[in-house]
Order: C-alpha cells, then structure tokens, then sequence
C-alpha cells in the first residue's frame, strides 16, 4: 500500500535543487511524484503530461490549505497539486493517494486528468468544510503589509494589471514584489523592540537580482479608527471595480494568500502604521544568505537590529518616481 507520508519524510534537503522528488511506482506507466520544497517544507504531487494531454479548467481551484497549478513547458505540462498550509499535511496525504488510487489502472493521460479533476473537486469541498480559523495573526500581518505597498502603488499611478502581475508573494516567491529588474521585500511589525524579522535566507539574497529593497511599516495595535486587513482589501477592490479582469486576478491571488471571504470576521484586528522605512539591500547590507550560511543550515529566521542598517535608508519617493519614468 502507498504511504506517501513515508515518501515525504525520507526527502532531504538539497542546494542543489528547490524541489525534491520520488517517482511514485505504483504509477508506472505516467511519469508522477511526490515532492517536496525544501525550503518551505510544502509537499506537492507533481503529474508530468505531454503537450498533446487536454487538461480540464480547475475551477476553483485554489481552495483551503491547497493550490492546483498548470504548467506549459517547452514541450510538455505540468500539474502541480501544492499544499500550502502545512499543518493539513495528514488530510494531503489522503487527498494525494486518492487521486493516485483512482488512476491506477487508467490507460491514458487523458483519462487520468479528467479523473484527477473529478477527485480534486470532490476533495475541495472536504477541505472548505474544515474548520479553521484561516490565517494567523502574523500571516494577516504579512499580507497586509504587501496589500499596503500594492494599494500605495496604485495610487501612485502605476497600471493595476501590471502592479498585480509584479506582487509575486502569494506564489511564494523569494520576493514580495518584482517591478522589472528591482524587487521589493515588504515587513509589517507591531514589535516595540528596533528590529526587522527576516525569514528565510533567500528573503535578502540578492543573486540574479539588480536592485532589491526592504520596505518595513512599523505599526500599533488599535481598537479602532485603524487599518484593517478587510479594510485594505475592500479598497483596492473599489480602485480595481471597473477592471473586471484585475479584480478577478486580484480574487485568485488573495486564495493564494489563503485569503477567503468567508473568513472575514477573523481579520477585523486593526493598526495605525506609525512610519515607514525603506532600506536599500546591496552586498554590505547586514543579512544570511545561502551563499554564507554553513553547510547543512537552511530555513533560517533572524533579526535584524534598526541601527545596524540606518545607513542604508533611501527616500521612498525617489525610488518610486525612478520606477515610474523607466
């Protein structure tokens, strides 16, 4: 019998590859896996296809706790069924080891992916039915602080269909935004303490990447009259209402920022942001990064003391307005 969760556990880590995968033999005659991201600890079932496979839309596809992603390549596809709440892990693998069950005996890529779609939908509404309370406090953080910058940029004048194609963060990217050859890493505290929390070492690497900066908004708790995750969405919502294909775009990301309406009355937490700094991360910028960590470290999360970069403060609006005019 398949135990995917003993798959799952057996891959290690690699710098070598972002992804790490098993070939599932029970399949032997499609080319399926289960993987792993190792710098995120997701798990993902990955079905190679060849370009000639007539894959069905995934409507609604992106639903609590997982991410249904199609790929074409050069001269194939790739379906990609990504958990990205990781405390669903056991339900995944059950949900996984479905599909791979229905499709055992399948002949065709064609009948396995219509069979895939079938089971993929049966599971979803399992999934929606769990009872979460959707994202964690510092998640609502994180996302507001992305929805901060991308509402900031809107108003600047930047065109919505572009900003929402840049702000890369709810595909779990290494950064938040991505504006042509300058990216953006974007922090939202509370903390009294002068610090910035990084999370990963690729937050501040800077390989392949001309310009990258760091935006932090330092913020208070407040019991009203305050910025609220709910509050933040609803605006940009108005600023994107008569651009019918954004705001759709704008829908999918925040269900791939786990963002769901039904969760609404678990992000009324409001904040007044006190001020806002942006640092420019350049090779003397103080940071962990893959190419200094030991051998065998990954995953890492630091602090960052407020001092240690004041040197590397650069005004918000220059940078912005050299955006605008390239």
């Amino acid at each position: 019998m398949l135990d995917l969760k003993s798959i799952w556990a057996l891959q290690k880590p690699s710098k070598e590859e972002l992804i790490i995968k098993t070939r599932i033999d029970t399949l032997p005659q499609f080319n399926c896996f289960a993987a792993t991201n190792h710098l995120t600890g997701n798990h993902l079932y990955i079905m190679e296809l060849s370009n000639h496979t007539i894959i069905p839309e995934f409507k609604n596809s992106n639903f609590k706790g997982v991410r249904i992603d199609v790929f074409d390549l050069n001269e194939s596809k790739e379906l990609n069924v990504y958990l990205i709440d990781n405390e669903l892990k056991d339900i995944f693998s059950l949900f996984i080891e479905n599909i791979i069950e229905e499709i055992t005996n399948v002949p065709t890529e064609n009948e396995a992916v219509t069979i895939t779609s079938n089971v993929i939908q049966k599971w979803r509404k399992l999934f929606d039915k769990l009872n979460t309370q959707g994202l964690t406090i510092e998640q609502q953080k994180g996302l507001l602080g992305e929805l901060l910058f991308l509402n900031e940029l809107i108003e600047s004048g930047f065109n919505p269909d572009y900003l929402l194609n840049c702000w890369t963060g709810p595909n779990y990217e290494d950064k938040d935004f991505t504006l042509g050859a300058t990216c953006f890493e974007i922090k939202f505290t509370t903390s009294k303490l002068p610090r910035i929390k990084i999370t990963s070492e690729r937050q501040l690497d800077i390989s392949n990447i001309e310009n990258l900066f760091l935006n932090t908004y330092t913020s208070e708790n407040l019991k009203e009259n305050g910025i609220s995750l709910n509050l933040i969405i609803d605006n940009i919502r108005v600023k994107l209402s008569n651009n019918t294909a954004a705001l759709k775009y704008f829908n999918e990301k925040l269900e791939s920022a786990e963002y769901f309406d039904e969760d609404r009355d678990n992000y009324n937490s409001q904040y007044g942001v006190k001020s806002r700094s942006l640092y420019e991360v350049n090779d003397l910028f103080p940071k962990l990064t893959i190419d200094n960590l030991p051998q065998g470290i990954y995953n890492t999360s630091y602090y960052i003391e407020n001092s240690a970069v004041e040197d590397y403060k650069v005004d918000y609006e220059s940078i912005i307005n050299e955006l605008k005019n390239e």
